[in-house]
C-alpha cells in the first residue's frame, strides 16, 4: 500500500447539534478551494450531537474527510485538542461552522500566515473598526479578555477569542493545551505568545 501523502491543511470542525449549518459549511469550503493547490483533509469531530448531525455526517464518503463520533460531549476545546492531535497537515485550520465566518477568509489568513512565517493567524471581527459580532454580550466580553490578555501577556492582538485561527502545524502540535471549553481560543493565544511565537491577525 503506498503511504499517505501529508496534506497542506488540515481543517477541524467542532460539531454539536449543527444540522441546519454543517452541510451548508462544508459546501461553501468546497467551493472557496477551487482553484487553490492545497491538499487538505477535513477532520470533523461531533460532540454528542441528538438533531440528525450524526447520522449525516456518517454518511459522508468522501477520502479528504475523517469524521469523529465523541462518545459523550467533551467540550469545544477537548475536540480541538483531539483534531490537533489527529491532524497531519502543515498548516491548521481551526473553523467554526456556525457560519458566521466566511469560508473565503480561510485562504486570504493561510496566505498571510505562509508570507509573514507566523506561528498563529487569527481571523480578527474587529480590525479596522469592524466589529462583527452575533451578540452584543459577546463582544463585550471579548473587548475585555483581549485586554487583559494584552495587559498580562505583551499581546497586541483585537480578537483572540475568533473562531477561525490557522497554526503552523509543527507548532500546534508541539504545545501542550489545557483547556476543554471555549477558553482554548485563548490558550491557544496565550501559550503561543509565552512561546516567543509571531501571531498576526486579518
Amino acid at each position: 500500500e503506498a503511504p499517505q501523502s501529508v496534506p497542506d491543511v488540515s481543517m477541524i470542525m467542532c460539531v454539536l447539534d449543527e444540522i441546519d449549518r454543517i452541510p451548508q459549511a462544508i459546501d461553501e469550503f468546497d467551493t472557496s478551494a477551487r482553484g487553490r493547490t492545497e491538499q487538505v483533509e477535513i477532520i470533523i469531530l461531533d460532540n454528542g450531537s441528538i438533531d440528525g448531525t450524526r447520522d449525516w455526517l456518517s454518511s459522508i464518503n468522501r477520502p479528504d474527510i475523517r469524521i469523529v463520533l465523541n462518545d459523550k460531549n467533551i467540550g469545544k476545546g477537548g475536540s480541538i485538542k483531539r483534531g490537533i492531535a489527529m491532524s497531519r497537515g502543515a498548516y491548521i485550520v481551526i473553523h467554526d461552522p456556525d457560519l458566521e465566518y466566511r469560508a473565503d477568509d480561510i485562504w486570504r489568513l493561510l496566505d498571510a500566515v505562509r508570507k509573514e512565517g507566523a506561528s498563529l493567524g487569527l481571523g480578527s471581527r474587529l480590525l479596522e473598526g469592524k466589529a462583527s459580532y452575533k451578540y452584543f454580550t459577546n463582544y463585550l466580553g471579548v473587548l475585555f479578555l483581549r485586554w487583559v490578555i494584552n495587559a498580562l501577556f505583551g499581546c497586541r492582538t483585537t480578537d483572540p477569542a475568533t473562531a477561525m485561527k490557522i497554526l503552523n502545524g509543527q507548532h500546534a502540535r508541539s504545545i501542550t493545551l489545557d483547556s476543554d471549553g471555549f477558553d482554548l481560543d485563548f490558550e491557544i493565544v496565550t501559550r503561543t505568545t509565552r512561546l516567543g511565537g509571531n501571531i498576526i491577525e486579518r
